[in-house]
């Protein structure tokens, strides 16, 4: 598909690349989203955490009320047919300002939105000592037939963040021709499809990879119980974010080194093979993203690939100044399920 012409233009401090990723991020506010929580079992005997926002007020497969209905009950509304499946970026979880600001725009179109929070970042320590990395399409798998389970469901849109983008993309790549007829769409919003240009972009010691790496940091000590003490003894010496992924994450998953793990989970390679629309809505001056991860060419040649590459909006950032709460990523990503983008 052609390259989408983008109607993304802030003014003023909205221009920054940093204001307008550090903002969002850290002050935006999104109300009027009520979570259900449920548990599912994975294969390798861990658990996911999910948190449903139904648009109406029955979810899929309701358990069965003992009581008897009376005259004067109002009646029951029904359960929606769609469903957004929203996956977070990097140590996030589904109370970001982002993830709630795109629940609550589906459900203000009617569709029940999922956001599963990766392993361990749910409030709770999970059993294994595995995380959910970029190239997890596993869990995101396990997420997507369990909601299919619920049997209600006939349209499902993917919708990832950063490195749920990845994971996202990656997972309607992998699966190809063979994806659930169920899913219709895929939005990627900031996307490092390309996770070497991402961590070129970042620079090995800049002021994000800083700031991941004190949130990685922070997060392996509080599941310090899961981890080989002297493994654990050696994460006070790492001066890089890359150190943490070359010598713990990427050995733990079976992988080399960081330069394995950024190639196996990059869903750059497949990107191309994806067919179902799939919009990547990434900025030029996003301070953790290569232009690469656009994936621009690929959009070109493309019947399935829609990429909207704007001059604003830093990383998961798209700030829109309106009275929803509701940011241009936001609207941008109901737009295309909606088919009202004009390429």
């Amino acid at each position: 598909m052609p390259i989408i012409q983008t109607c993304y233009k802030p003014s003023h401090i909205w221009k920054d690349a940093h204001f307008s990723t550090i903002y969002p991020s850290t002050l935006r506010k999104v109300t009027g989203i009520q979570y259900k929580r449920e548990r599912i079992e994975l294969w390798d005997g861990d658990f996911l955490d999910l948190d449903w926002s139904f648009a109406g007020s029955t979810p899929p497969n309701p358990p069965k009320s003992k009581k008897k209905k009376t005259a004067a009950q109002p009646a029951t509304v029904l359960a929606s047919k769609s469903l957004a499946i929203l996956s977070h970026g990097f140590l996030g979880n589904s109370s970001r300002p982002y993830l709630l600001g795109g629940v609550k725009a589906f459900n203000a179109i009617g569709w029940d939105a999922l956001a599963w929070n990766h392993r361990g970042l749910s409030g709770v320590n999970n059993r294994l000592e595995r995380i959910t990395i970029h190239g997890g399409s596993d869990d995101l798998e396990a997420v997507i037939n369990h909601a299919l389970s619920k049997g209600t469901y006939e349209e499902i849109a993917l919708v990832g963040y950063s490195k749920g983008a990845n994971i996202s993309l990656k997972y309607a790549g992998e699966k190809g021709v063979d994806i659930p007829k169920e899913i219709k769409k895929i939005i990627g919003i900031s996307s490092p499809t390309d996770l070497q240009g991402s961590v070129d972009a970042m620079g090995k010691s800049g002021f994000y990879a800083e700031r991941f790496k004190s949130k990685l940091l922070k997060f392996l000590k509080n599941r310090w119980e899961l981890i080989d003490s002297q493994m654990f003894k050696e994460f006070e010496k790492y001066k890089f974010l890359d150190d943490f992924t070359n010598y713990y994450i990427a050995p733990l998953h079976g992988m080399k080194d960081a330069e394995e793990y950024y190639e196996q989970c990059a869903a750059a390679p497949y990107v191309p093979k994806i067919r179902v629309p799939s919009l990547i809505l990434n900025a030029k001056n996003d301070p953790v993203l290569s232009e690469s991860c656009a994936m621009l060419e690929v959009a070109k040649d493309s019947d399935y690939i829609y990429s909207e590459y704007p001059n604003y909006g830093g990383h998961c950032g798209f700030y829109l100044s309106n009275a929803d709460s509701l940011y241009y990523g936001d609207k941008r990503m109901i737009e295309f399920v909606q088919n009202k983008i004009v390429v």
